[in-house]
């Protein structure tokens, strides 16, 4: 049993030299259907084990920002986990310092963090709309600055209850502003839903926008219909500052200077 176990983890690794050192393979498959693989070099008499600084920039290729936020958190979460380290100059996940008796059990540990930090390219749609709302709430709360009252999930108006906006945001002597995340349609529809309803059924003084995560979020149907709707859409990866500044002109007002 001992040696058909070894054999079915290790009988497809393949190991060859370098000029850095050695260079590993494994049989374990990322998303894209290459081999997972990384590099083990010598470093001030040490060993090193790397993932030669590609694995980071993929996934933040495949829009995952690691900047702030849950998914920030949760990546820290897992080097510690597995005792690895990010070269912010290289962008790089590595294991250093070992000796070469403790360099086998460390590969184990390492190539164990490379399947899980894949994961993050798994991500649920929850797991990803948390991470978008942690991301647009910090933004909006930086811009809008404590004049501005924030109300997580909240009813823009005491009478529409039915969806709940991601944020209502208050100024003094101002009228509320609801902010609806928009990472799918069926978000916007409600958007667009509320709205309707607030200005013909219950005439609330009241603002509904819409944050849109990026370009793709939205079918173009839905999309136009919030842009000739809504009191605002904007769009936030990339241009997260002006997406919130935008926001924050609906919220406080416009102050026009004539020279």
């Amino acid at each position: 049993m001992k040696d058909k176990l070894c054999e079915a983890f290790c009988g497809d690794l393949k190991v060859r030299a370098v000029p850095a050192g050695l260079a590993v393979s494994t049989p374990f498959l990322a998303p894209d259907g290459d081999r997972i693989g990384f590099y083990i070099v010598k470093e001030n008499g040490f060993l090193r084990i790397e993932d030669g600084g590609l694995t980071l920039p993929t996934l933040e290729a495949s829009g995952i920002d690691f900047r702030s936020g849950a998914r920030a958190a949760a990546l820290r979460e897992l080097l510690g986990e597995y005792g690895v380290e990010l070269d912010q100059d290289d962008k790089e996940f590595f294991i250093g310092g070992l000796s070469e008796a403790q360099a086998p059990a460390a590969a184990l540990k390492f190539m164990a963090f490379c399947l899980r930090i894949r994961d993050f390219m798994l991500m649920t749609e929850h797991r990803v709309a948390s991470s978008f709302r942690d991301d647009a709430e910090k933004t909006l709360r930086e811009v809008l600055g404590e004049q501005v009252v924030v109300h997580e999930n909240a009813p823009v108006t005491s009478a529409l209850t039915e969806f709940p906006a991601d944020f209502v945001l208050q100024a003094s002597g101002r009228p509320p502003v609801g902010v609806f995340l928009g990472m799918s349609d069926n978000r916007i529809l409600e958007a667009l839903f509320m709205q309707m309803r607030a200005r013909h059924e219950v005439q609330a003084q009241c603002a509904i926008v819409a944050l849109v995560e990026s370009g793709d979020s939205l079918s173009a149907r839905v999309r136009q219909q919030a842009m000739n709707r809504l009191d605002a859409v904007t769009e936030f990866r990339s241009d997260e500052v002006a997406a919130a500044q935008r926001i924050r002109r609906e919220v406080v007002g416009r102050a026009f200077v004539i020279q």
